[in-house]
């Protein structure tokens, strides 16, 4: 038996606009060093699923870049590895269709599927980070014989998302009796899907053979909240921390929260046994020089410290100048922060120029974004 794992690259970048205007959302910069996919990537390699496809859409030549032959996750291999799909790729596919929805993209590659030899298929998002034991979920799925495994966490009270989230409810066993969507908390729905999922390759096959003959676009929509075998659903709670990216917000203070809560940051980045790899970089180390104070950061490789950083998150290459202040700011790589400028709840895209005695400010509930390139 053996387990074939699906990411998707592209779900929701609406939310991240601001982000995926030139990348997809799998490549989004993440905790200085990271982009989002390696979170989906590391806990598949962690599991031994080595059979890992990427499902691309567009804006993804930083996301092949990344991850190139797939070596810093020990993909690099003759079978299996790591493959990127990309819609129309397939040669019955012609109409190269651009998807929203998780169904359309596996439509997109329903030859691959076609293809598989194994008997079970995890399939996840890229915009919700954890540090988590897929072989546990998938072991789960097998003793109860289940078509389809949730990855569920606990609702909490006064929870609201901008986007309707599966709500589940299940008996002590863990099987599902009732799917919901949801924008808040639900007291009869208490668990909350995390868009991880474990199914039975055969299931999946049949879905998508419903899908093409009916044209169903969602998989949670069209196929899970209609289909007829509910009673083999199950869910599998994950009680440790799991981070939602779902939007612009959300990315801003996920990054916020490492730089601040340790409990939270060893949860995800702090687990020898589940380490989470990413692409190496031989970067010199960060220089810090006389007179300059960091507190609460996350900082790369190839930094050049003059001036204060405090509570922000900076990438490769960020240079912040004498006589400047960075706080609760995300500064991707290639950043130059001039003398004298103050910074404080900025995300900064890549390469862009602050001159000197520059002051920009947003707040905890609208940072501001400097798109990539620009010169301030």
């Amino acid at each position: 038996m053996s387990t074939t794992g699906f990411i998707f690259s592209n779900l929701n970048s609406n939310t991240l606009s601001l982000l995926t205007s030139d990348r997809t959302v799998a490549a989004i910069p993440f905790a200085c060093r990271y982009r989002l996919v390696d979170f989906a990537l590391s806990n598949m390699v962690n599991s031994d699923i080595t059979d890992i496809n990427i499902i691309a859409n567009y804006n993804f030549r930083s996301l092949v870049n990344h991850i190139g032959s797939g070596k810093d996750w020990d993909l690099a291999r003759r079978s299996g590895g790591i493959k990127i799909l990309s819609p129309g790729q397939e040669a019955r596919q012609a109409d190269g269709m651009v998807y929203s929805y998780r169904l359309e993209a596996l439509r997109s590659i329903r030859d691959r599927i076609l293809e598989l030899t194994s008997d079970t298929v995890v399939l996840t998002d890229s915009d919700h980070l954890c540090n988590i034991d897929l072989g546990d979920v998938i072991d789960f799925h097998r003793a109860n014989e289940a078509e389809v495994t949730f990855v569920t966490v606990q609702s909490k009270m006064g929870e609201l998302t901008r986007i309707p989230q599966t709500a589940i409810q299940a008996d002590a066993k863990g099987r599902v009796t009732d799917i919901v969507k949801s924008t808040g908390f639900d007291p009869d729905h208490p668990l909350r899907s995390i868009r991880l999922f474990v199914l039975s390759t055969d299931f999946l096959v049949r879905s998508l053979d419903e899908a093409v003959a009916r044209n169903y676009h969602s998989f949670t929509d069209d196929i899970i909240m209609h289909s007829p075998e509910k009673r083999r659903f199950f869910s599998y709670c994950f009680n440790d921390v799991v981070i939602p990216v779902t939007s612009f917000l959300e990315y801003y203070q996920a990054n916020m929260l490492l730089t601040k809560d340790a409990s939270v940051r060893n949860a995800i980045l702090g687990k020898w046994e589940r380490p989470i790899y990413t692409r190496v970089h031989n970067s010199p180390p960060t220089v810090y020089r006389d007179g300059c104070s960091v507190s609460d950061a996350l900082i790369a490789d190839g930094c050049v410290i003059e001036g204060k950083v405090e509570n922000s998150v900076l990438f490769r290459g960020v240079k912040v100048s004498r006589g400047a202040t960075v706080k609760n700011s995300i500064l991707f790589g290639g950043t130059y922060v001039g003398a004298g400028s103050s910074l404080n709840c900025i995300v900064s895209d890549k390469n862009v120029v602050i001159s000197d005695d520059q002051t920009l400010s947003g707040a905890e509930t609208a940072p501001f974004y400097i798109a990539k390139n620009k010169r301030i």
